[in-house]
């Protein structure tokens, strides 16, 4: 009996097996993408406040 219940689990974790590299990746990719458009905000503020810097500047 246990044995049949076994065997009928088995197709479930064959799919969990190739489903579980497939959404680690996705998982991946979103969470770079997240990190590198922080990044871009980060730049983008130093950016602007050189820019203000550099206007504010006496010219000599």
């Amino acid at each position: 009996m246990h044995g049949d219940a076994i065997f009928a689990f088995l197709p479930l974790l064959t799919i969990l097996f190739y489903l579980a590299p497939i959404i680690f990746i996705i998982w991946f990719l979103l969470k770079f993408l997240k990190i590198q458009q922080e990044k871009n905000q980060i730049l983008k503020s130093i950016s602007n406040k050189l820019d203000h810097f550099n206007e504010n500047k006496p010219k000599v």
